[in-house]
Parts: C-alpha cells; structure tokens; sequence
C-alpha cells in the first residue's frame, strides 16, 4: 500500500523548457571566474552534479584554493536566476491539480525534491497554488547533493516517517530513476517527451505512465 508520494517538480507537475547549454555555459562561467579549470565539460553532456563533483575535487586537491561552499553558493545564485526565468513560462501540466487535490483528500501524504533552488521552486509552486498540496518541499538548498545522486531522496524518505515500502517517487527523467534506485525507492515516471517507455524501463522504472492521471490507477 503506498502512503506517501514524493513529486519531481519540472517536467512532472509543470511543463518548463529547460536550456541545456545556457545551463553549462552560465555554470562554465561561474566556475571559471573563480579558478577552475573547466576543460573537462568538454567531455560530453555532464549533470549539474557531476560538474559540481569535479569541481569539488580540485579544491580537495589543491589545485584551486576556495572555500567549496562558497563556490556552492556562487553556483546556486547563478542557476536560480536561469530558473527564474524559466519558471516564468511553465505552467501546471494539465491534470497536475486534479490529480493533488484527489490525493490531498485521502489519507497520502505529498511532498516534493527538486534539483532546482528553494527560492524558484517555491516561487513557481505558489504562483500556480500547487505549494498547499504538499506536507514539505525539498530543494537542492537543503541537500549534499542533487540526483542522480540518492542523498535527496534518503532526505525525503526520513521527513515522510513511513516505511520505504509505502513510498513511491514520482517522476520523468532518467535522473529521477537513478536516484530512487540508488535510495531503494520504488518510481513512477511520466512520459514528458523527453524520454521514451523503453528508456525509462531500461533504467529500471516500476511504473510507466502517460499522465500524471494513470497515477491514480496504481494507488
């Protein structure tokens, strides 16, 4: 029996158009003007985290002398400024609401992990009402690390203070499965486009759904 559900946020509750090279293009600059030798995001596409790791191990090294959480919040300034602005333009998927407010009115408890920034996360989530849904939202702000990686999950999973097994995370990305796997948590993903059935059932998705609607059907 699933008692408690945890939401990705973009591409999941609300449509948002991501720019994948502004995105490392404005990390590249960042890390640049402080020091880093950036020539390894040359090596193909990279997740935010992964930049963040190679960054992390220059200054375990030596090689640059910062302080690395200064160099955490250089970097999240920057990447909440671009979510802005995407944010701007997202809107709740179509059966985003119907589907919280049936699940707000049983007994299942909601919450969200996101990597974005607690302040756009937030901003986007209360400027559609989707915020009163949820009993606690998680951002990159409150975690070590962002998914792929399991640290947010393992986060949600002991603020929930329910067996892993009444869990399931939702949501539509390849990212998204990789961290529930790595937390032993059970996944439902959304098909957004950005990701075909077989894709996300490779990566060893529990559930493939068309529509945040087809959620209701499993429960």
């Amino acid at each position: 029996m699933i008692r408690g559900l945890i939401f990705d946020v973009d591409g999941t509750l609300v449509s948002l158009k991501v720019d994948g090279a502004r995105l490392r293009s404005t990390t590249s600059s960042a890390l640049s003007r402080l020091g880093f030798d950036v020539s390894f995001m040359g090596e193909g596409n990279m997740y935010t985290q992964d930049i963040i790791d190679r960054a992390k191990l220059q200054v375990e090294s030596g090689a640059v002398k910062v302080d690395f959480e200064s160099v955490k919040a250089t970097l999240n300034r920057a990447l909440d400024e671009l979510e802005m602005d995407w944010n701007a333009q997202a809107e709740p998927i179509h059966d985003t609401v119907k589907v919280l407010a049936k699940l707000r009115s049983s007994s299942v408890k909601l919450a969200t992990l996101t990597n974005s920034g607690r302040a756009p996360s937030d901003w986007l989530l209360r400027k559609h009402g989707l915020y009163e849904y949820f009993d606690f939202t998680l951002s990159r702000d409150e975690v070590p690390a962002m998914k792929p990686r399991a640290d947010g999950m393992l986060k949600a999973v002991s603020m929930m203070g329910l067996p892993r097994e009444q869990l399931l995370y939702v949501g539509d990305s390849v990212i998204d499965v990789r961290a529930a796997r790595a937390a032993d948590l059970r996944i439902a993903s959304v098909v957004s486009g950005r990701y075909t059935h077989e894709r996300l059932r490779e990566e060893g998705c529990d559930y493939v759904l068309d529509s945040l609607s087809d959620l209701l059907k499993i429960l």
